[in-house]
């Protein structure tokens, strides 16, 4: 294994900190993450969902954004940080983009590519593959 390969289909704000705190730590850590956001989760990168914070939560996601105690970051800000310090890409679902008739400057400035099914495939051939 040379890495992790982390699909992340979901939009809920807890699996998008996960992720965004698990690829972060292993990118700083000379760990090769790749991130293919696709369906959903392509979609919470979305410049006026995440200017608005409207995203899909529960009560940890709810409890993240009220508290006042803590500083934390949210997953875009974990991204762009990890794509200073560590080997990290996000990629953009090529179909999910197609689907809604997206370009990529609607979301996020954060992904190295867009990318189909089977490229993405192809870049974790030698990764340990997750799915969020």
């Amino acid at each position: 294994m040379t890495g992790y390969a982390i699909v992340l289909a979901s939009g809920r704000l807890e699996r998008l900190q996960a992720v965004s705190n698990i690829a972060s730590i292993a990118a700083v850590s000379d760990v090769p993450v790749d991130v293919f956001a696709t369906m959903d989760g392509l979609e919470a990168f979305d410049k006026e969902t995440v200017e608005a914070m409207d995203f899909e939560m529960g009560p940890i996601g709810e409890a993240m954004l009220a508290a006042e105690d803590v500083d934390m970051a949210l997953f875009t800000e974990n991204f762009e940080r990890a794509r200073e310090m560590g080997s990290i890409e996000l990629l953009a679902c090529e179909l999910s983009m197609d689907m809604l008739g997206k370009d990529l400057e609607e979301y996020v400035d954060l992904f190295d590519d867009v990318l189909g099914v089977s490229g993405f495939l192809n870049r974790a051939q030698d990764k340990q593959v997750i799915f969020v």
